[in-house]
């Protein structure tokens, strides 16, 4: 099957041409064709154009406004009186002049059906009073040596009742390497039609000529100084500017008027149009051009793939510049915030310390100690000493049951450490969601954007707009997985601490309650069986707040909530590692598609006919 496949592309695009232009542009032709260029049907379709136009007579328009006399210079030009001639403009449709054995008429419908039918039959098809919207164009047969080397191609006129008429003449004048331009001598070089001139002629850099029809109307001095104008306005443009009577050359060739006919002076445009479009350079120039232009068109089609994926690259780079200034920004706004939560419990340690603090009271206490006697008898002594001692009920009621101010606290507490979480995960999405808003810009200017030359390839921009479309799978949802990451790492920190201090407050009271409760009473049984080595325990007001920070956990938040390895700090600085990885990433991704292109680019630079 390999085997197969590679017979068939080597018969397909390892061909030998000839060393002539002819075989230049076929060469030139296979190698726009690769495969890996993804020609378009369009482009494919322009060469086959370009081939034909090589191994066909040169094409020239005969263009001409309303009213220029274009039918009755035909006419002149066919030696036969074929077009209808009037007031109204009747070559409404386009209109080939080709060679032939004989006379006749080929009509060519949009659907594809043709019609061969005698030359007398045209005045139906050419005429705008009939109106016939199937037919798309026709195709005028004459036996005229001429027509071996220059094809022609009769234009609707310019400026006629119809605007659509000049819409086609413009699409004509792209495919024909020259023009025949007619006007009236009387409106020679008006501001109009010099505007027409330089717009189709001019900017197009047509070979042309221009003829002036109707010389018979003007005196000769008129005609020198018509000449004159003429000649100064349109320098540069015409090859030759030629004035002539259509209507004397078709009475001359009626009559056999051989003086008229010279008086006319059709003749020197005849000659004109030999020596300016019958000859294959004019011909592999417009080739040429055309292939210029193709190229360019093509070239320029992948320089827009590149900047597409230059400004996915832009966005990453800048949202990368942005980063280290975002981050900064959320700590510099939230580290005072924690710090003022932190403190907060710790202010309210404090109260609950004060509040145990205040309960205590001194308590008298007796223990009795045995002592022998001189006469070796035994003596009981009762000493009395003090404790200090509370009430666990007492300090109970007064902090958990019926209070309401700490529990007042609490709930406050939890509804701001609730806001807290809420505007840092705020703050660390927006650091996402300006970079998800701009490539969201970014898929709606891809995803629907279309060739603007047919030429480009159709498959190319499919890729364009589907790697727009895909812009959240391809990009976006790998930085989005990174800050749902964290978010979720920051949920579960706000949770811990709502578990352990705010929701455990007054498990907390209880256990520190308990635990100095508790090493008094075993102070006292220590004192009371050695009083020498063992002293009752005080506790300090000092020693009561350190036991509440440590009930309630302060001193493992402490750190997480204040010091450099705090749980913000450590979320900032793996997203910071991690959206710099995945931009990194992206940013090879776009780089080997941008490259892909600029090296398609270079290889389209260097094929050249």
């Amino acid at each position: 099957m390999l085997k197969n496949f590679i017979n068939s592309y080597k018969s397909a695009y390892f061909k030998i041409f000839s060393d002539d232009f002819y075989g230049d542009f076929k060469r030139f032709e296979q190698a726009l064709l690769e495969p890996k260029f993804h020609p378009s049907a369009e482009l494919k379709n322009e060469l086959r154009k370009l081939d034909l136009f090589l191994c066909e007579p040169a094409q020239v328009a005969i263009v001409g406004q309303f009213s220029s006399g274009k039918s009755t210079f035909l006419n002149a030009l066919l030696g036969q009186n074929v077009l209808p001639t009037g007031v109204t403009p009747v070559t409404a449709r386009l209109t080939h002049i080709k060679y032939g054995e004989n006379f006749s008429l080929r009509v060519d419908y949009k659907n594809g059906k043709e019609l061969n039918l005698n030359i007398s039959e045209i005045e139906k098809f050419v005429d705008q009073r009939v109106f016939n919207d199937d037919v798309k164009d026709l195709c005028i047969y004459a036996p005229l040596e001429i027509l071996k080397r220059v094809n022609f191609i009769d234009t609707p006129d310019l400026n006629s009742l119809s605007s659509s008429d000049t819409n086609i003449t413009k699409e004509v004048l792209s495919d024909v390497c020259g023009v025949v331009w007619l006007s009236l001598i009387e409106n020679a070089a008006r501001a109009s039609e010099l505007s027409q001139i330089n717009e189709l002629v001019k900017s197009e850099e047509k070979s042309a000529i221009c003829v002036l029809n109707q010389k018979d109307k003007l005196t000769k001095a008129e005609l020198d100084n018509v000449m004159t104008h003429a000649k100064a306005t349109f320098d540069g443009i015409f090859k030759e500017i030629i004035p002539i009577s259509a209507k004397q050359a078709n009475l001359a060739r009626e009559n056999g008027d051989e003086a008229l006919a010279n008086s006319s002076n059709f003749k020197a445009v005849l000659e004109a149009i030999e020596n300016t479009f019958a000859n294959e350079e004019i011909k592999q120039n417009f080739v040429l051009k055309k292939c210029k232009n193709i190229s360019q068109e093509l070239i320029s089609e992948h320089e827009y793939f590149m900047q597409v994926y230059e400004k996915g690259m832009k966005i990453l780079s800048d949202f990368d510049k942005n980063l280290e200034k975002n981050l900064a920004l959320v700590k510099q706004n939230f580290s005072p915030k924690i710090e003022i939560a932190f403190n907060e419990i710790k202010q309210i340690a404090k109260v609950i310390a004060d509040e145990i603090v205040s309960s205590m009271k001194p308590k008298k206490m007796r223990r009795f100690e045995h002592k022998k006697t001189i006469l070796k008898g035994k003596k009981i002594d009762q000493i009395e000493y003090e404790i200090m001692s509370f009430d666990n009920d007492e300090i109970f009621s007064k902090l958990i049951y019926n209070d309401v101010k700490l529990a007042k606290f609490f709930r406050i507490y939890r509804q701001n450490l609730k806001n807290l979480q809420d505007e840092l995960c705020t703050a660390l999405s927006e650091i996402y969601e300006n970079l998800e808003s701009e490539f969201l810009i970014y898929k709606s200017e891809f995803e629907g954007v279309r060739k603007e030359s047919a030429v480009h390839s159709d498959i190319e921009f499919a890729t364009i707009r589907a790697y727009a479309g895909r812009i959240y799978e391809l990009v976006l949802r790998d930085f989005e997985a990174i800050k749902f990451a964290k978010i979720q790492t920051l949920l579960l920190f706000f949770e811990k601490l709502n578990l352990k201090i705010i929701t455990n407050y007054e498990n907390a009271i209880k256990i520190a309650v308990h635990f100095i409760k508790e090493k008094i009473e075993n102070s006292i049984v220590s004192h009371e069986k050695d009083p020498i080595n063992f002293s009752v325990y005080i506790p300090s007001a000092n020693e009561i707040y350190e036991r509440v920070l440590i009930s309630l956990n302060l001193y493992e938040f402490e750190n997480e909530m204040l010091s450099n390895a705090s749980f913000l700090n450590k979320i900032l600085s793996s997203m910071r590692k991690e959206f710099k990885e995945t931009k990194e990433a992206k940013e090879a991704s776009l780089s080997h598609l941008k490259n892909h292109h600029e090296t398609i680019m270079q290889e389209l630079a260097g094929i050249k006919i």
